[in-house]
């Protein structure tokens, strides 16, 4: 009885340390865990939107992990819209949560071609589908069972705004005063009459200007066109101009604005009346090639913002716009 007692009493022993162990190891072998923290448009340019696809892997463990890969599909209402990878190779800290991002592009095609079968829609669902695998190779006891990486399966649901921006600039034209007016500015800026009277005559007559016909005259000229903002899309939007210049070759000639004081576009279609005044100290270059329409065509640059009222996109997200201005097509 006595041996019976004892056998038993191991036996229980036994039993009580393999719980034990077991629940120490259950402890040990937590699973990282991932997931998508935000989905943000990170820029915009004619062609489509980025965005930057934000997510989080906390490791439990007491070593340091790396990223073995990632795999993400981006599409809406199970239509694949794109899709985004990496190899890894990112650091995860020991007993920390590592946060990072991936970026991906949605072109603004795409865009206007799923809103078309959801007309009346603003937005468009999307869903980021994708696996984040890890590489446990470090962690001793996973490693000593087989199991090198763990694949954690992540998915996020965001929205994107339908639209899409076409910007244009038209109806170039070079403002010259009349004939006295130009007189009588040159007269100011020292000329004598006779002199003041040939420049402005030859500036006037739309004769071939030589290129030192400004030179030492301090006068300001006025540039003006059209520049036409329109949203394809159905998202309400307001469109902000925030900077702007015409540039040449060697760099920025004069600062263009609205030659109103409307600088904000809320609807889906404007034409917006742009001027430039260019002095001719320090732009008579460009405004003889403007009079001659001849020469290295400048460059109009814009910085603008959109804003989606009614999302919860960053307000004033940056749109840059270039384009040539041809000397070709400007009037005078």
């Amino acid at each position: 009885m006595k041996r019976a007692s004892a056998f038993a009493g191991l036996v229980a022993g036994i039993l009580a340390l393999f719980a034990v162990s077991c629940e120490s190891l259950d402890g040990l072998v937590q699973n990282p865990s991932a997931e998508i923290k935000s989905v943000t448009i990170s820029g915009l340019d004619l062609e489509g939107i980025s965005f930057n696809c934000n997510y989080a892997v906390k490791n439990p463990y007491a070593v340091d992990l790396s990223l073995a890969g990632i795999t993400m599909n981006v599409d809406c209402k199970n239509s694949k819209v794109t899709s985004m990878s990496s190899s890894g190779g990112v650091k995860i800290n020991a007993s920390s949560t590592t946060t990072n991002s991936m970026s991906f592009k949605v072109p603004y095609t795409s865009i206007i071609e799923l809103a078309q079968n959801y007309v009346s829609s603003k937005t468009l669902p999307f869903k980021i589908d994708g696996t984040i695998s890890i590489d446990t190779s470090k962690v001793p006891l996973l490693s000593d069972i087989g199991t090198k990486s763990l694949d954690i399966p992540v998915s996020t649901d965001f929205e994107v705004p339908v639209f899409k921006p076409v910007l244009s600039v038209e109806n170039f034209k070079v403002k010259m005063p009349t004939f006295n007016e130009l007189k009588d500015q040159l007269t100011k800026g020292g000329l004598g009459i006779t002199k003041a009277i040939t420049i402005a005559t030859k500036l006037i007559s739309g004769e071939k200007l030589t290129a030192d016909i400004l030179d030492g005259i301090s006068m300001n000229i006025d540039f003006t066109f059209d520049m036409k903002v329109e949203n394809e899309g159905s998202a309400d939007w307001t469109f902000d101009i925030n900077d702007c210049a015409i540039n040449s070759s060697n760099g920025k000639i004069a600062k263009v604005g609205p030659a109103s004081s409307k600088s904000t576009i809320s609807s889906k279609k404007a034409s917006i009346p742009m001027k430039a005044t260019l002095n001719t100290i320090e732009a008579g270059t460009l405004i003889i090639q403007m009079l001659n329409k001849s020469g290295t065509n400048p460059t109009f640059t814009l910085n603008s913002g959109l804003s989606f009222p009614g999302t919860s996109y960053a307000k004033n997200i940056p749109l840059n716009y270039s384009t040539e201005i041809p000397l070709s097509n400007i009037k005078k």
